[in-house]
């Protein structure tokens, strides 16, 4: 074997190792958060449509989005994601919706595991009881940009009923932690934040803060 041949499965290795320490770290960061987001939870429930708004901003689900989508994403009250600290790999995605016309289900609930190499697999998932006229073949609104946009042509909706995990992945990894940054939206001035760059999150009406300029308040997605 040569020197560089030596070299490169040393660096495959140190690689190899890299991830795994990463995986961990990534675990162990879950579990600290975990009490901190069951905390968001509670306090969200406060701000109407917290979760549609930070949902429907993304830019998976922000392009494009179906009618179902739209409807569904107003009606959404509350959105959990479960980890297991014992099984790193798992995700239970849960979201909650008022009564609304797309579907019966009060709950959608979708289980996967979470790979880097293969993306992952389906363990469960929500039978969808679509009402009449409203199920997966609802067309999304036409676009021009279409053939650009087939990459983030992905329903909420319906990726509870189906065998992909890709959009999982997104919202347990991405959407979920960084909540609040999705429901501010881009361009958000520096006003909502304090001099060490931390969101205000005070929803209280104390006297004291009269003075104070109010949150701006968030305008719902078109």
């Amino acid at each position: 074997m040569s020197a560089e041949d030596l070299l490169n499965d040393t660096f495959t290795v140190l690689e190899e190792e890299t991830m795994k320490a990463a995986e961990q770290v990534q675990a162990y960061q879950r579990k600290l958060m975990d009490p901190i987001w069951h905390k968001r939870r509670e306090l969200v429930k406060k701000i109407p449509n917290f979760w549609g708004t930070a949902i429907g901003n993304s830019p998976m689900f922000a392009i494009n989005p179906s009618e179902n989508d739209l409807e569904a994403l107003d009606n959404l009250t509350d959105f959990h994601v479960e980890f297991d600290h014992n099984k790193p790999d798992y995700r239970k995605i849960i979201a909650t919706f008022k009564k609304n016309g797309i579907f019966k289900n009060e709950t959608l609930t979708k289980e996967i595991t979470v790979d880097p190499e293969n993306e992952g697999a389906t363990i469960s998932k929500t039978a969808i009881e679509y009402h009449e006229n409203k199920g997966p073949n609802n067309k999304r609104k036409a676009s021009d940009n279409d053939e650009e946009d087939d990459d983030f042509n992905v329903s909420f909706v319906d990726w509870f009923g189906d065998d992909d995990v890709r959009a999982g992945i997104i919202l347990s990894e991405d959407i979920f932690p960084s909540a609040v940054e999705y429901y501010q939206g881009p361009g958000e001035s520096d006003d909502d934040e304090d001099e060490n760059g931390e969101i205000d999150l005070d929803l209280s009406d104390s006297e004291d803060d009269e003075e104070e300029e109010k949150p701006k308040s968030k305008k719902s997605r078109k």
